[in-house]
């Protein structure tokens, strides 16, 4: 019989320590349960659930850890990464996802195709410009959920974002650190896909490094085509390539992205980013700006508060604990 320490030492083998996965255990558990004959049961099957295990593999004698990953997978990692590192991550986005699909309420609606129709549905529902809440509101109306992946479980082994299917119902997993103006261009990119069909019923699509490439030369093409449909979206034209007409602080230049997206109805932080796109050296520069516009609040938190408002009345208590860990 496999017993609780067993079951912790297989995890710990993948980087999952002890100590970070009683963060995901239900609120219920206590040392006293987990010193119980029948312990090492109930955690095996909660792990499995919680870290998307293939049970059968888990139940082994001792456990063996095997994840249970989407059917389908196309990984898009810098050379720095290989499957194997996002492994984690990836389990963990197929979790977070199941929970939030199951708490939903509506079915999924397909989208238009064309970034060019839903950036003009957006505008004319009144907004200043395709931002973040924009297409946070977008994707949760259309039953996709948005979720930004926060757990230390990750550690270091992070990807910028997947777009993931479970049964035909798509889904989208941030995880991006940075606290503003990046995850606008992750969550666009990674609607892309969805939007253009990129998905099979039960696969994933997982970017460890999302970034507008300069040269499309020995790319995936699918990449391509959510890159572009991404800057469309966000912009209007997919060919949109902003440059700065002279250098300037932080300040400056982010009052002129401001004024520049009230003029032109493009995200003052994505004008910003985009220009830092162009001209490489001006990144830091660049950054600074895009705090200057956006305040206090992180993206992280936005995505996150979105979530839990939209998921609120579905989730049990142990679904809620495990998806607020999850992305906490």
């Amino acid at each position: 019989m496999t017993d609780i320490q067993s079951i912790y030492s297989a995890l710990h083998s993948y980087g999952l320590s002890k100590r970070n996965l009683a963060s995901l255990m239900p609120e219920w558990w206590s040392a006293e349960i987990e010193a119980t004959p029948g312990a090492a049961q109930r955690a095996k099957i909660y792990l499995a659930k919680a870290l998307s295990l293939q049970i059968r593999a888990f139940s082994e004698n001792p456990p063996r850890v095997a994840f249970d990953l989407p059917n389908e997978k196309r990984f898009k990692l810098s050379a720095k990464t290989s499957e194997d590192d996002v492994a984690v991550a990836v389990a963990l986005a197929k979790s977070a996802s199941r929970i939030a699909l199951n708490a939903m309420d509506g079915d999924y609606s397909p989208l238009p195709t064309s970034a060019a129709q839903i950036r003009a549905s957006i505008l004319a529902s009144g907004a200043s410009w395709v931002g973040l809440t924009q297409i946070l509101d977008l994707c949760w109306a259309s039953g996709i959920p948005v979720l930004h992946l926060a757990s230390p479980l990750l550690g270091r082994k992070k990807m910028d974002g997947i777009a993931m299917s479970i049964k035909g119902r798509p889904s989208i997993v941030l995880s991006n650190v940075r606290k503003q103006g990046f995850l606008l261009f992750h969550l666009a990119h990674e609607l892309g896909h969805i939007a253009l069909g990129h998905l099979s019923e039960n696969g994933a699509i997982v970017d460890d490094e999302i970034k507008n490439h300069e040269s499309e030369e020995g790319r995936n093409h699918q990449e391509i085509e959510a890159d572009r449909f991404a800057i469309e979206l966000l912009t209007g034209n997919a060919d949109t390539r902003l440059t700065l007409p002279g250098l300037m602080k932080a300040r400056p230049l982010a009052d002129t992205a401001i004024r520049f997206g009230r003029e032109r109805q493009i995200d003052p932080t994505h004008a910003v980013l985009n220009v830092a796109h162009n001209a490489p050296k001006l990144f830091p520069l660049c950054v600074s700006a895009v705090k200057e516009i956006s305040g206090q609040t992180p993206d992280q938190d936005v995505v996150r508060g979105r979530a839990l408002g939209n998921l609120a009345d579905g989730l049990d208590p142990d679904n809620e604990h495990l998806l607020r860990n999850l992305i906490a």
